[in-house]
């Protein structure tokens, strides 16, 4: 190749120099410079690729806007004769960088590259690699199939063919122990080593030194060391099933729970383990299922239908005599989150899980956790780390809370599988979590991202009446369904997603809907509102509600003009039939025609006060919302016109609602709420001057429009405000005094009426968060010279 070549960088054209591996864009702003023994695959300009990369001896090269390359270290051979025909690409998220070689998907997390945890890591053709604004990894498989890589960058998942059950991982030495049921493995970056150790391995402990502590077969405890002619057991005990051990701060005791009891071993001296006994000496030989060591050493343990703690004399005394959750709970597993914070975890309870608050060596408060919480009213197995959040493994999935909030993660965040062992979760030296199931091991990289806070914004993604989309204009009459679905932009979570729904005026309460799919066989006529929110219970998640407004016009049969010639025809049709049967009949004749006469006039003052009932609210005899904006409207649309000096005009638009308006509801009930919504209304009504609209625009909501300067209509609102907060207002319950929010924005011609509209509802958000009681001008008008500063 030589001159010039142009290439895509993020959407953007970049131009290259052969000659000096120069690239630049072509406003010349964003230049950098690859070394001239990096080579770029030539088939990325022939094939138009988005992702440019380069590769030297080994590394790889990924240039960014801004002039900075990142370097890459492969890690294996790179064979460049697989890119003769293949795509190629590289993506990047905060987390972890994807590279597909042409060959495999490969994914790298800072410190090692890994196959992806996805049967996209064989070899296949993938045409791009595509990271979201929620780090998920999308990418497109043989040309006709959209993949989305669950959990990449997140969670590394591991799943021995050769091993059919890991039981624990153990952090060691900058790798990591497998105990399996085919023995003891090491792992390092993803990579299962030779067998050290052959057996049923549970779990292990480090002695402190280089040796370990762990349970065999069901029937043994080993102390093993590694040693460079390989993994060496040294000590071998008869102990049935042990389920859990703990060692002293110096290593010189080690207490060991099993069926046949609470032992402990004095490691120094080679003795046998020995029978712990309890404060009246006796010996604590029921099976026992946990034990955790407190921070200052002291071990706690479930033995039997009892919590014991170890005395400063070396005896077992007894903190909890029964559990409050059931009197058959079986403890399997324990964990300190804090001094005085114990959690137990087991079965054969409602609540599987126990909050243990302690003061001292007592047990001062017991909380049963809602299942709900965790996924499952079974708990296998628990870990404290050390930003001190809990995690909590079930045969439903992992659970987890950081002292604020509970999250809940399954195979759809990206674990392998919701079983979780017991043992099963590890913390490694840098903070990440291992967790083994019974298909394979999990290895959380990330977390932290799990408590980060998000918006689940869910979406109406296809509106259907009948066989045709749902305009937004008022539609004619029909009988047709409509069908609705639902959608959620957050990608991460969408899987774990749900939705429910309310048609105002035709569900009491909401309805759920697992699929996204919404179906009413029949709307009815007038103006209708679907209230839609997303909820996700894994994260405790709550959309703001959105909204799908239905205007149907009424079907031609019930309009007012043939409701009137019913009526006419009810009472016309006999007088007919009556003056031509009966002539002689006159004075009956006269009343007859005197009767249509009032009856006409009553329907007439009827329709009138029909109408007049359409254009006011009903409560505050203020217009309602939508005689307040079509009014408004009609003023914009006469000031967006210039006047006779060819200036254009413009108005003040004022949201504002009453603070703490729930409160009064909840105090003093609903009348009183109503008694103050209607003495607003006599109020605004009093002070209204003839060329300001002021509306109900819903709830405890109002409008005030103003035309005029900015200056003078600012302080016309905050007068009307001050005469709704001075001065109280006289109830049932006596005199209550309100505070009122408010958010202003000012009108434009270039500006629709929804949008100035909106930026003065964010003004009132804003005027709420700041502490209600005032008044917030939109952010686009503070630095408009006519507002007061």
């Amino acid at each position: 190749m030589g001159g010039k070549q142009a290439q895509q960088l993020d959407g953007h054209l970049v131009l290259r120099d052969v000659a000096t591996n120069q690239f630049s864009d072509v406003t010349g702003i964003h230049r950098f410079v690859l070394p001239q023994d990096a080579a770029v695959p030539k088939q990325m300009y022939e094939r138009g690729n988005r992702s440019l990369f380069a590769y030297r001896r080994g590394e790889l090269l990924i240039p960014e806007l801004g002039g900075r390359v990142t370097i890459l270290p492969l890690g294996w051979d790179f064979d460049r004769g697989t890119i003769i025909d293949r795509p190629l690409f590289t993506a990047r998220s905060s987390d972890a960088t994807v590279f597909f070689d042409g060959s495999h998907l490969l994914s790298y997390d800072g410190d090692y590259w890994s196959s992806l945890n996805h049967e996209l890591s064989r070899e296949q053709d993938i045409y791009f690699g595509f990271v979201d604004k929620d780090r998920q990894l999308w990418t497109v498989q043989d040309a006709v199939e959209l993949t989305k890589l669950i959990g990449w960058g997140v969670w590394e998942n591991l799943e021995p063919q050769s091993i059919r059950s890991v039981w624990s991982v153990l952090p060691d030495n900058g790798r990591q122990l497998l105990f399996t049921d085919h023995g003891v493995y090491p792992l390092h970056h993803n990579e299962v080593g030779e067998r050290l150790r052959e057996g049923n391995f549970f779990f292990g402990l480090k002695d402190g030194s280089s040796g370990y502590w762990a349970p065999v077969d069901d029937q043994f405890l080993l102390h093993c060391q590694d040693r460079p002619q390989g993994f060496v057991c040294d000590r071998k005990l008869p102990m049935s099933r042990v389920m859990g051990l703990g060692q002293s701060a110096d290593g010189s005791r080690l207490w060991i729970v099993s069926d046949d009891g609470l032992f402990e071993l004095m490691e120094s001296d080679g003795s046998s383990p020995v029978l712990a006994t309890d404060d009246k000496g006796k010996a604590l030989d029921k099976p026992s299922g946990a034990l955790a060591m407190r921070d200052d050493g002291t071990p706690w343990a479930a033995i039997g239908g009892a919590l014991y703690r170890r005395g400063s004399d070396g005896h077992w005394v007894k903190a909890v005599t029964h559990w409050p959750n059931s009197r058959d709970f079986s403890p399997m597993t324990m964990a300190f989150s804090s001094h005085d914070d114990l959690w137990v975890g087991g079965l054969r309870a409602r609540a599987g899980l126990l909050h243990l608050t302690l003061e001292g060596a007592r047990v001062a408060h017991i909380e049963q956790i809602d299942p709900g919480r965790t996924g499952s009213p079974i708990v296998f197995s628990l870990l404290a780390d050390s930003h001190r959040r809990l995690w909590v493994g079930t045969e439903n999935g992992l659970a987890a809370y950081d002292g604020q909030q509970w999250v809940r993660l399954t195979k759809d965040d990206g674990l392998i599988s919701a079983n979780i062992n017991q043992q099963g979760l590890t913390e490694d030296h840098d903070g990440t979590i291992w967790v083994t199931t019974t298909r394979g091991v999990s290895h959380l990289m990330h977390p932290e991202h799990f408590f980060e806070k998000t918006a689940l914004n869910p979406v109406f993604v296809q509106v259907r009446l009948g066989d045709h989309l749902l305009p937004e204009k008022a539609v004619p009459f029909s009988r047709d369904p409509l069908m609705v679905t639902l959608g959620s932009l957050n990608t991460a979570l969408a899987p774990t997603t749900y939705f429910r729904y309310r048609l105002e005026g035709v569900d009491q309460s909401w309805i759920k809907t697992t699929t996204g799919e919404i179906r009413y066989n029949f709307v009815p006529p007038g103006h209708s509102r679907l209230v839609v929110q997303a909820i996700n219970d894994n994260r405790n998640l709550i959309s703001r509600p959105i909204i799908l407004e239905i205007r149907m016009q009424r079907p031609w049969w019930a309009t007012w003009p043939l409701i009137a010639v019913y009526v006419i025809s009810v009472v016309a049709v006999p007088y007919a039939l009556t003056r031509f049967r009966f002539r002689y009949l006159v004075k009956r004749q006269r009343r007859l025609e005197a009767l249509v006469d009032e009856r006409t006039r009553e329907m007439r003052a009827a329709q009138d006060a029909l109408e007049q009932q359409a254009r006011q609210d009903g409560l505050t005899r203020l217009m309602n919302r939508r005689t307040a904006e079509a009014s408004a409207k009609r003023l914009l649309e006469k000031l967006a016109r210039p006047d006779y000096d060819g200036e254009y005009r413009s108005a003040t638009l004022a949201l504002f609602d009453v603070d703490y308006f729930k409160a009064i509801n909840d105090t003093f009930g609903h009348m009183i709420g109503d008694e103050i919504l209607a003495g607003i209304g006599s109020r605004l009504l009093r002070d209204k001057k003839p060329d300001e609209i002021i509306g109900r625009y819903g709830g405890e909501e109002f409008l005030i429009v103003i035309h005029g300067d900015a200056h003078a209509s600012h302080a016309r609102v905050a007068l009307l405000l001050a005469a709704l907060s001075e001065t109280p207002f006289e109830t049932k319950v006596g005199a209550l005094t309100i505070g009122c929010s408010a958010g202003i924005a000012r009108t434009s011609p270039e500006e629709s009426w929804a949008d100035t509209l909106e930026r003065a509802d964010q003004a009132l958000y804003q005027a709420k968060l700041e502490g209600r009681g005032r008044m917030i001008v939109s952010e686009r008008d503070r630095d408009d010279g006519d507002y007061p500063g």
